[in-house]
């Protein structure tokens, strides 16, 4: 094995921090990892393996066998496609990998090449099967003439494509167990029995707040029925001649509205506000305490 250049060690040898087994190492001292490495690969008495662990990267290009892999996934690199897959694939890429799952037991480098290889190969064949077809195609119809012998065979084939139609009107098939959609579930008719929403549904389902302890097909089902009738409820009101609304009677006698501490009747509890002295006083409920909390005489409570 040559020698790489006089600042390093002469091969073979082995990195420090090297952690695999090197025999004799425990009984030699006074030298570098790898000066005793040197020393135990090169000697004939050291009792070794006779491949190392580290496989020289200086062979000569001439002994190694063409890899034909390479060759197709390079051409593939230097079209427009896909970039994502080509022959160096780094490990940890999670992306989709055609026919890898026929591939295993290898590294990943290895069985990526492999499966876009296959993937490759089958890509090219389908486009020469689709040539060939539009080259048939083109001969029978008169658009190119044939040249050679197998070009003439094709102008007698069996079938001669296109296929010509066999009537004016072409009738489409329709099977009887064609799916139909059900349509919207809020518009269908209360004796639809598809008229509920599947369990999981996230969306909104109106009149289900009030109706518990079913299941949610059912509860769905109830709700939309409950929806459909209010909406025709509403439609049929609109239709009908507007009736003037009812007028609230006036409260006689009461405080007015922009009061905010009323003499007559206390403050509704959980007020946050501020009551003048209410932090005086004991012993009564809140009510009791906010009546006439500004202190008012009598003749100006009316």
């Amino acid at each position: 094995m040559p020698r790489r250049s006089e600042l390093f060690t002469e091969d073979p040898f082995y990195l420090p921090r090297y952690c695999g087994y090197l025999p004799q190492f425990k009984y030699r001292i006074g030298k570098t990892y790898g000066r005793h490495s040197v020393e135990i690969l090169t000697d004939d008495t050291v009792a070794k393996s006779g491949k190392y662990v580290l496989t020289p990267t200086d062979a000569d290009p001439a002994n190694l066998v063409p890899d034909g892999r390479v060759s197709r996934l390079k051409a593939r690199s230097a079209s427009f496609g896909n970039q994502n897959l080509r022959a160096e694939m780094v490990p940890g890429y999670t992306g989709y990998i055609p026919k890898r799952e026929h591939y295993f037991a290898r590294t990943y480098g290895d069985l990526c090449k492999s499966a876009i290889d296959m993937h490759e190969t089958e890509q090219g064949r389908f486009a020469q099967k689709q040539a060939s077809l539009k080259k048939t195609m083109a001969l029978q119809t008169g658009k190119i003439r044939p040249t050679t012998n197998e070009e003439k065979r094709s102008l007698t084939a069996n079938h001669i494509t296109p296929l010509p139609p066999k009537g004016k009107d072409l009738l489409h098939y329709k099977s009887p167990q064609e799916f139909v959609p059900y349509g919207n579930s809020y518009s269908m008719d209360d004796s639809n029995k598809m008229k509920w929403f599947k369990s999981g549904y996230t969306g909104f389902v109106p009149r289900t707040r009030e109706l518990i302890s079913l299941g949610y097909p059912v509860q769905s089902n109830r709700g939309l029925v409950q929806f459909t009738a209010d909406q025709k409820l509403v439609h049929e009101l609109a239709s009908k001649p507007s009736i003037p609304p009812l007028q609230r009677p006036s409260r006689g006698g009461g405080p007015p509205k922009t009061r905010i501490y009323p003499s007559d009747i206390g403050m509704v509890p959980h007020y946050t506000g501020y009551i003048p002295g209410y932090k005086y006083q004991i012993g009564h409920t809140y009510g009791q305490h906010t009546i006439n909390t500004l202190k008012l005489p009598a003749t100006a409570r009316t």
